[in-house]
């Protein structure tokens, strides 16, 4: 509730800040609530910092009063990020200083980075179990964002974070209860952030909805007790009443008087019917009370109770023990005669008290029930004339639509086959699957014209409007899914499925970036590439640069892991004919070239104004390309030459002349990157990303980031942007960050020192 109300405020809250930031409201609230967990981290510090002393109970009171507003904290910044006021990099920031994250599992990691400063250096001393309350933080904090932290976008992160805590749930050390928290959070996200029912708050249930879960669970519904049935015994039951009703002490009470109080019971009973309001009923009850109101009796012949046959077995393990005997069902009519027969035998008699045991109370004594609601049992017959009025099946539905491609592949005539599939008029929630068929039997065709023209009949379809498109693409989406089960039976099953991604894309039944979607992380790699292929065939070069770049579609992320970088994906396209989509890529292998030819700075310098548009002059593919081009040739030449060992600290005349031929390419460098932050930015990944193909060589990433600091070439709001973005375009930020991160605190703690003395 609060934080719905802070969205309220943060929209129509006034501004009194400029127009192109954030608004006043979001910037103050943003500012609490770091100021809120920043003294969280100072609270828990200030108990933790006397080890061996012993708080006193108010002591003990105040640390319990504050953990309760620092787990509420979270939660309440948990809430705001699920309403978007709170960026999601700023949750995670939360959750990696909690507490939990460890450097050395951070060298594992080759996925997106580990921001800020983690304060791993003093917490790393701390004894495990004094990480309850950060733990505990985590988990609210889990709990509450989990699911709208848990993005294919942020993957990596989440099962970094996952892992972790997988880790610390089996750690003894830990109290019991954390670890149960721990283990509760990790089933949250087994189960989709659904949790569970017996953690859901339900609250109280009115006597109605406690009648109908009894109606559900057991067959039966109980009906309220009337208001107007027989008066309530204040004395004990006589034997001879079997339980089923119960009489007064009163001498004077006969037969005739109990006849004629029946009756009246009879008539509240029925009137209380009619007057149950039936939109809180059953289908079935309300024409149960709707005949009841038209005279009927609710007893007539070939009705039933609700509860099952006598010989079905659901309820006995779940009847229980204290229902009413009206819930209980009706017994069998030897039964009721028997009653029948007691009750006339001995109603005239006077009932005599029944001896109690001392010191005991009398029983209290049973309420009438009203008897369960009788309802028309279907016949068979009905149902079995229902099913046949539904119509076909699925699985005949999905026989009939392949019928129509299999007649195609004998006819070779389009126009048969779309009359045919009109005449089916297959309803749309079998579309998808129909999809799926089809396409699974348009893989086990060998003949490429087959393939081409069963995707010709789906664009038919789409003209006609036969078919949904997005339905199509559902359908294609799971034939994605268990592309992978049919390599066995079709070896080829890749270069078939690029032949009908490549029609349908080209006829306008799919977009690039609708193929793409599905492969994103190298799924079913080199699946988009064929298709590519193809399409360069179906349209030529012209068209499919145009709809490569119209899709936005990113080729990196469509790649494994361990190919992940551009000169892969350069060698790729290569390979495949297809290095017009980038033509930046090209310009590293000429860079390479133009510089082993004349390493002179200024020659290379002037080859690139020569040959490359002044309009590639910023572009990230450029800068990437320059950067790498000349962080290779450097390491070569000095750190990385034939014969070291990269997995040792280069002597420090070794290092000295890395530095001084970077100082020769300084005034390359500045030219392109003076006063463009974005492009410094890009720089530093692509220096990241050489390493990271390098394997990390020993102490080559800090060399880098401080010569290119010292030499003005990159600058320090450069190099925070790129510890702070949390992009996963390129591989090994995790390790990068690790190896650097002990030079960016100090980096921006000294700028944060400088801005303190200018406002001085």
């Amino acid at each position: 509730m609060y934080a719905q109300l802070c969205k309220r405020l943060s929209e129509e809250a006034p501004n009194f800040d400029p127009p192109d930031g954030p608004c006043t409201y979001n910037r103050l609230l943003l500012s609490k609530c770091q100021d809120e967990f920043e003294r969280r981290r100072r609270a828990s510090e200030a108990w933790d910092g006397s080890e061996e002393a012993v708080l006193t109970p108010e002591q003990e009171e105040e640390r319990t009063a504050a953990k309760r507003k620092m787990v509420g904290n979270l939660r309440f910044i948990g809430e705001l990020g699920k309403l978007e006021i709170i960026h999601e990099s700023i949750l995670h920031r939360c959750i990696q200083q909690l507490g939990w994250a460890d450097a050395a599992e951070l060298t594992t990691q080759r996925t997106r980075s580990i921001n800020k400063q983690m304060l791993l250096e003093k917490r790393r001393r701390r004894p495990m179990v004094d990480l309850a309350e950060d733990l505990e933080c985590l988990c609210q904090i889990m709990r509450t964002c989990g699911k709208v932290l848990d993005k294919p976008k942020a993957k990596p992160l989440m099962d970094q974070y996952f892992e972790r805590i997988y880790q610390l749930s089996s750690n003894m050390e830990l109290l019991a209860r954390i670890r149960f928290m721990l283990q509760d959070v990790l089933d949250l996200r087994a189960a989709n952030w659904i949790p569970r029912k017996i953690a859901q708050v339900d609250g109280p249930r009115t006597i109605r909805q406690v009648r109908e879960e009894a109606a559900h669970d057991l067959g039966v519904y109980i009906p309220p007790p009337s208001s107007h049935g027989p008066p309530r015994s204040s004395g004990p039951l006589s034997p001879l009443a079997g339980g089923s009703s119960f009489f007064p002490q009163n001498k004077h009470f006969n037969n005739q008087n109990f006849s004629r109080q029946q009756q009246n019971n009879q008539y509240n009973q029925q009137q209380n019917y009619t007057n149950i309001p039936t939109k809180d009923l059953p289908p079935r009850f309300k024409k149960i009370l709707s005949h009841t109101n038209a005279g009927g009796t609710g007893g007539s012949d070939g009705e039933v109770s609700l509860r099952p046959a006598a010989s079905s077995m659901m309820l006995k393990p779940k009847t229980p023990g204290v229902l009413p005997q009206s819930a209980l069902g009706i017994q069998q009519s030897s039964d009721h005669q028997y009653r029948d027969h007691q009750y006339h035998h001995h109603s005239s008699l006077p009932l005599a008290p029944q001896p109690q045991p001392p010191n005991q109370k009398p029983n209290p004594p049973l309420m009438h029930k009203d008897p369960p609601i009788l309802i028309k049992q279907a016949s068979t017959d009905k149902s079995r004339a229902n099913k046949k009025d539904r119509g076909p099946s699925r699985e005949e539905w999905l026989r009939r639509v392949k019928n129509v491609f299999e007649e195609l592949m004998k006819e070779q005539n389009l126009e048969v086959a779309v009359e045919t599939y009109r005449s089916l008029k297959l309803p749309e929630r079998h579309t998808a699957e129909a999809v799926q068929t089809v396409i699974n039997f348009l893989l086990t065709q060998e003949a490429e014209s087959n393939r081409e023209l069963g995707s010709q009949l789906f664009d038919r379809f789409r003209i006609e409007g036969l078919i949904n498109v997005d339905r199509l693409f559902d359908g294609v989406k799971q034939v994605l899914g268990r592309l992978d089960d049919l390599v066995t039976d079709i070896p080829r099953v890749k270069s078939h499925m690029a032949g009908i991604l490549g029609h349908l894309v080209g006829s306008g039944n799919l977009s690039l970036a609708d193929v793409a979607e599905p492969l994103e992380g190298g799924q079913h790699f080199p699946l988009f590439l064929l298709t590519l292929q193809t399409l360069h065939k179906l349209q030529g070069k012209s068209a499919l640069i145009q709809t490569f770049n119209d899709s936005k579609v990113n080729l990196l992320n469509l790649l494994p892991e361990s190919d992940r970088t551009k000169e892969k994906l350069a060698d790729l396209l290569e390979d495949r004919d297809l290095s017009f989509l980038f033509p930046l890529l090209r310009i590293q292998s000429d860079l390479w070239r133009a510089l082993i030819a004349d390493p002179t700075p200024h020659l290379f310098y002037k080859y690139i104004k020569d040959t490359l548009d002044v309009e590639h002059h910023t572009a990230p593919g450029f800068i990437s390309a320059l950067m790498t081009v000349l962080v290779k040739y450097i390491t070569q030449e000095t750190t990385l030459s034939t014969g070291s060992d990269p997995t040792v600290i280069p002597e420090k005349l070794v290092t000295e002349q890395e530095q001084e031929l970077l100082a020769k390419f300084k005034g390359v460098l500045q030219a392109f990157l003076h006063d463009h932050l974005p492009l410094q930015v890009t720089a530093v990944y692509a220096l990241q990303v050489f390493t990271y193909t390098h394997n990390f060589p020993k102490g080559m990433l800090l060399r880098w980031f401080v010569n290119l600091y010292d030499l003005e070439i990159i600058e320090e709001d450069a190099f925070l942007t790129w510890k702070e973005d949390l992009s996963q375009d390129y591989p090994g930020k995790g390790k990068a960050l690790f190896q650097v991160n002990q030079w960016l605190t100090w980096l921006q703690e000294t700028e944060e020192d400088d801005e303190e003395e200018e406002d001085a």
